[in-house]
């Protein structure tokens, strides 16, 4: 490119300034804001924006003054063999080919430099990026970029200052919409304040956790280097008078002494979640089983939590069912003084109702909208790790899958084998992970997963990185939908097809920590005997030989990363398994969990009651871990 032909292209620039700001006092216009911009530019590298650029590196840097991120090929284009020198009329000519580099631009490339998703890039990969590819800078200069930048002098680079908030309108959010609008808006992380599935309330529980920009929960590298970070503040700054008003959408900003202007912005949560579920399932078929002619009735239980607004926008105004499909649908702070778990305890309302048979599908929500429990006509219950499996099995009646594919399936390991059944059957990789989405999370991020559940009431699959309750209910709907047959049938179609995994959960709480470590001690010890593999045990007419026995451990095979001691199994030789998990200590005690999955393919007895066919392997496992002698608690909770 030869300075002349780009000159006798427009007014020359001087000129140009001297005539539109002699003088003058009225705001300028956009061209002279861009003039005004290139000078500042021009100017920060030369004394003079009479200076000529001499050598593409000039060129490199100026354009970089200007919040261009030129590429080789880019300088290439505009540094040839044949140039010897560009102008300033030179340089604003080319700006204005050069869109500019947007903020999200450059903190996406901030992060593939961020090995720990922290918001921090440290020194040696800076300098290992900086003076290896690019424009290769020496390691003098990525010693001043370093000192420049790393004002508390820790090491590393914060690249993700916040100044920009995102809240739900009237402060709600469920935990899937969090993903999804991080995701969306390619958010640095996102903080939510939940009690789960748990009690809320004064007296209640009350939960905070930290989602990256991915939209999945934190691993734990960073909540742990959260909380040694929180062990060393002194001080922290607040700002009482700050009102924001959360029910108005748009941005409010605000003047926030020794930092730059700080930006809250309210969103409708519900319609950006409700979009994304738009491009994942037929809403036309969805809205003709709903209220069309031949429409299903549905009742869903939002439980007082987050999720009821959902349901209502999605569900009844869009989706057409009647308003009275959903109840307790306004979100309390105590959740109604109920307790939000989807489960056949917490959710006994729903039930009762669903037993009628006035409603063909029934469904539940915990809190913060991540979980939920399925229910068929009269009360017909659709066990969590059944759920994902049918789900696995009638993939194809979602369009989203459609379109990508499927890529795995994933269950956390005291989740049933029923999912294993289904990927054996339709030659589909299957994870069994530890329990605890961030595994599920890591796999999605590397492309191996498309739909995974665990047993506690959680299902989803990669359209975000949580589990995701209403998303789960959509694509049972889908299901129905499709196969024009009922919960019920569909199950019993599938229990045929696949065999049955009967399965339940006893929870033994508030258990004296010492005695409880102390049989899961004497338990594995007695596992670890090479006699114990082989070994027959018999309850009533039946007789189970274990095939392994083992302290679960996962290799995580995106990262490399171990998780060891995750649960006792004893897996049998037809598939069975008896697993014993301990959760939390403290002053309360600890929790042992029982799991008990027992599989049956004999036609005539899938249909037979859940806890007749369990019976003999609950029996061993009590046997066999001598759990009530060693706790002193015999009246656990059953879950499933």
């Amino acid at each position: 490119m030869s300075s002349r032909s780009l000159k006798n292209t427009k007014l020359n620039m001087h000129n140009y300034y001297k005539m539109s700001f002699q003088e003058s006092t009225r705001p300028p216009d956009d061209d002279e804001v861009f003039y005004m911009q290139c000078r500042a530019a021009y100017l920060a590298v030369f004394r003079s924006s009479l200076s000529n650029i001499s050598s593409k590196q000039q060129l490199c840097r100026v354009l970089q003054q200007a919040g261009r991120n030129p590429s080789h090929a880019t300088l290439n284009k505009y540094w040839t063999s044949r140039t010897s020198k560009l102008n300033f009329d030179d340089f604003c000519e080319i700006l204005k080919c050069e869109r500019k580099t947007e903020e999200a631009e450059l903190l996406r490339a901030f992060r593939k430099l961020d090995v720990n998703c922290d918001g921090y890039i440290t020194h040696s990969v800076l300098e290992k990026t900086l003076t290896s590819s690019g424009e290769k800078m020496t390691a003098e200069e990525v010693n001043a970029v370093c000192s420049l930048s790393d004002i508390n002098k820790d090491g590393k680079l914060d690249y993700a200052e916040i100044n920009h908030l995102v809240i739900g309108q009237n402060g709600i959010m469920s935990t899937p919409a969090v993903s999804c609008v991080i995701r969306k808006i390619k958010a640095v992380g996102g903080i939510i304040l939940t009690a789960s599935h748990n009690p809320g309330g004064p007296s209640g529980d009350f939960g905070i956790k930290y989602n990256i920009s991915s939209g999945g929960p934190a691993p734990e590298g960073i909540t742990n280097k959260i909380f040694e970070i929180s062990k060393g503040l002194q001080e922290y700054q607040i700002c009482p008078e700050l009102k924001v008003d959360l029910a108005t959408i748009g941005k409010q900003t605000f003047e926030v002494d020794t930092f730059k202007p700080f930006t809250v912005e309210i969103v409708d949560s519900v319609e950006a979640y409700a979009e994304m579920l738009r491009g994942i399932f037929d809403f036309a078929a969805l809205k003709d089983l709903l209220s069309g002619s031949n429409h299903i009735n549905v009742r869903l239980d939002a439980m007082h939590g987050v999720v009821g607004p959902y349901i209502k926008k999605i569900v009844c105004e869009e989706l057409g069912s009647p308003a009275n499909s959903a109840v307790n649908c306004v979100p309390q702070e105590d959740f109604g003084g109920h307790h939000p778990d989807p489960n056949l305890t917490y959710a006994a309302d729903l039930v009762n109702t669903m037993k009628s048979g006035e409603y063909d599908f029934g469904a539940a929500f915990d809190g913060d909208g991540d979980r939920n429990m399925v229910l068929g006509k009269h009360g017909f219950f659709v066990n969590p790790s059944d759920s994902v499996a049918v789900i696995g099995a009638n993939i194809t009646c979602i369009p989203y899958f459609k379109k990508t594919g499927v890529k795995g399936l994933a269950r956390s390991m005291p989740t049933s084998g029923a999912l294993d059944n289904v990927a054996k059957a339709l030659k589909m990789q299957l994870y069994e992970t530890p329990t605890g989405w961030k595994f599920f999370g890591n796999l999605m991020d590397a492309g191996k997963l498309s739909l995974c559940g665990e047993e506690s009431f959680g299902t989803g699959s990669d359209h975000i990185r949580e589990k995701d309750g209403l998303w789960a209910v959509l694509a049972w709907l889908s299901i129905l939908a499709s196969r024009k047959q009922s919960v019920e049938e569909i199950m019993k179609d599938h229990w045929q097809k696949f065999g049955r995994n009967f399965f339940t959960r006893y929870d033994y709480e508030e258990v004296d920590s010492d005695a409880a470590n102390k049989m899961m001690k004497d338990l594995e010890t007695q596992m670890s005997d090479p006699s114990f593999v082989g070994k027959q045990f018999s309850s009533g007419d039946k007789t189970y030989a274990v095939a392994v026995a083992d302290n679960f451990a996962y290799t995580d095979p995106v990262d490399g990363s171990v998780s060891k001691n995750q649960g006792l199994r004893i897996i049998f030789a037809d598939g069975s398994r008896i697993i014993f998990r301990l959760s939390g200590t403290g002053s309360a005690g600890a929790t042992v969990r029982l799991y008990i999955d027992s599989y049956e393919n004999d036609g005539q007895k899938i249909l037979q009651d859940p806890q007749v066919m369990l019976a003999p392997l609950v029996d061993i496992a009590l046997k066999v871990s001598q759990l009530h002698e060693r706790t002193g608690r015999s009246g656990p909770t059953v879950i499933t």
